[in-house]
């Protein structure tokens, strides 16, 4: 299994280790799907993807036409000589693991569901894919429960999502501003604020430009959900953190498995504990759960039958973290010159 793991590493210049080889094989013997692979295992998409590509040239697994992948008889003999089992799941499947029940939220959700439907559809130039409706909600009841929505000032940095709309229906914050690049969801949002009568704000801002003075240290509580790069997880969390009012406020936001390998949480945890005075108080594993996005297989290649295979179910999932200042927030705010970075490194789903 080391020979496979340092291969692996040589294909994708990831850190791979044994361990990492056995939770792809173990979920390998749950699912034939190679989306929900990814899912079980936790590990990112290219690791996953070289390992089933080892795997064949090892002849341990069998590609179907349809884009399964099988397990052959050496495979499964190789899997019992060393005693790896199915990946079984055990997460509670009242709150799916989440930790919060949103049953209080039933009417919202209802809403939200019947306003939010015709929102603008994802699109690979931000970087988009939304989550589901009933994770929007299970983030407000997230909120409140953490004290860090009733009353409260909100800044969402980015909301394809729509979260901000789900808070706003929720009638507990006191002020929603969204920053968004998108101008079809800044649109989107000001327009169903106006219909609804919704205290919520969208305007457009590009976060690679520095965050205006007028939202500097003036909230407390920010949401994003940025992408998996480390330079944008840095810059979005970090803009949050400006945005901030002082002491004991929160900031939300996901980050994945599948795009992001542990060494690229270390590196990111690293510097947000180091640089922002903030300590993380909950990382709460596979709460956002995201909508199976348009662009997903135009973007990987088509070479690999089990790639090309449309996901059967919700398999991309982001870890919520909570954070929440111990002293004054960190105010790292200036320009990026060069936003090429934010959206694509070697980890990404684009193949």
């Amino acid at each position: 299994m080391q020979y496979i793991a340092q291969k692996v590493k040589e294909c994708t210049g990831i850190s791979t280790t044994t361990r990492d080889i056995e939770n792809i094989l173990s979920a390998l013997r749950s699912t034939s799907e190679f989306w929900e692979l990814i899912r079980l295992s936790n590990k990112p998409f290219v690791v996953v993807m070289e390992t089933i590509k080892i795997l064949v040239d090892e002849g341990f697994v069998e590609l179907k036409k349809e884009g399964t992948i099988t397990l052959t008889e050496s495979g499964v003999n190789f899997l019992e000589e060393h005693n790896i089992k199915p990946r079984v799941e055990y997460v509670c499947p009242y709150c799916c693991g989440r930790g919060v029940r949103i049953d209080g939220f039933e009417s919202l959700l209802s809403k939200f569901k019947d306003i939010t439907d015709g929102r603008p559809e994802p699109v690979l130039k931000y970087d988009q894919a939304y989550v589901t409706e009933e994770t929007a909600v299970a983030r407000i009841a997230l909120m409140a429960d953490r004290g860090d929505l009733h009353g409260k000032d909100i800044i969402i940095l980015g909301d394809d999502d729509l979260t901000s709309i789900a808070a706003a229906l929720s009638g507990l914050p006191n002020r929603i501003m969204v920053l968004e690049v998108d101008e079809r969801i800044v649109r989107f949002i000001n327009d169903v604020a106006s219909k609804h009568n919704l205290s919520i704000e969208a305007r457009l801002h590009d976060l690679s430009k520095k965050l205006p003075d007028e939202y500097v240290g003036r909230f407390d509580t920010f949401l994003t959900d940025p992408p998996d790069t480390l330079e944008a997880l840095k810059l979005f969390v970090r803009r949050g953190i400006t945005s901030l009012k002082g002491e004991g406020c929160a900031g939300y936001f996901g980050v994945t498995s599948a795009e992001a390998s542990l060494n690229k949480w270390y590196k990111f945890q690293s510097a947000l504990l180091a640089e922002c005075n903030v300590v993380i108080t909950d990382i709460i594993h596979d709460f956002n759960r995201y909508v199976n996005w348009n662009y997903l297989l135009e973007n990987v290649s088509n070479d690999l039958p089990f790639m090309q295979r449309k996901p059967s179910n919700i398999w991309y999932c982001s870890s919520m973290y909570r954070i929440e200042t111990v002293g004054n927030p960190a105010h790292i705010n200036g320009d990026i010159s060069d936003s090429n970075e934010l959206y694509i490194d070697k980890e990404s789903i684009v193949f």
